[in-house]
């Protein structure tokens, strides 16, 4: 007998439909009584099928199992917010420093101050 499930189900419809055609053979040959034993072997296998097939329905699917985490865990407490803001201000300032540092370094040229009249 198969193992898995759909072929389970058609394993018993060849069933019933072999017990249908050795029922039919009993048939013309004028066997009723073995005729009628056969045909009941076959409704008996078809009713197999459908309970199978109902009891395939019922079951519910195997899920996946959720994937295990890559990384592992921070095992350090986050920062808070406030402590976040700062380090962020002062290496926002840190960086205007440097852009304006090379600005600061050249020596001032003298303007040509104009009198007021």
């Amino acid at each position: 007998m198969p193992a898995d499930f759909g072929d389970i189900t058609s394993y018993h419809r060849e069933e019933a439909a072999r017990h249908h055609a050795l029922a039919k053979a009993a048939r013309d040959r004028g066997c009723l009584a073995e005729a009628d034993y056969q045909a009941g072997l076959a409704a008996r296998w078809e009713e197999v099928a459908l309970q199978q097939v109902t009891t395939m329905r019922k079951t519910p699917v195997r899920r996946i199992a959720k994937p295990r985490q890559i990384f592992p865990a921070s095992k350090t407490p986050p920062k808070p917010v406030s402590v976040v803001s700062w380090s962020a201000l002062v290496r926002g300032l840190q960086y205007i420093a440097e852009v304006l540092s090379p600005t600061m370094d050249k020596p001032e040229t003298p303007l040509h101050i104009v009198p007021p009249r």
